[in-house]
């Protein structure tokens, strides 16, 4: 239950990603039409940069620790 919780969340911080950057586009068209467009697209980016991110840093730390825990109980100080 908790891979199949992980791989999802690992496929909704790409969705995520998507999402902000074509939101950021669309509100930024709606301002300015074609600078803005692209200046909110380039904002949305940054933003799916730190957010997206971060989840994905949390997940990876989350897979470390797994390997870490086997490796540990395997009798293997050492992982990887």
């Amino acid at each position: 239950m908790n891979r199949l919780l992980a791989g999802t969340v690992w496929f909704l911080n790409g969705l995520l990603a998507i999402i902000l950057v074509v939101t950021g586009a669309v509100v930024g068209s709606a301002f300015i039409h074609v600078a803005g467009f692209f200046l909110g697209g380039l904002l949305g980016l940054i933003v799916a940069a730190i957010i997206c991110g971060f989840l994905a840093l949390v997940i990876e730390i989350r897979s470390e620790l797994i390997r870490i825990r086997e490796a540990l109980e395997q009798g293997n100080p050492r992982p990887g």
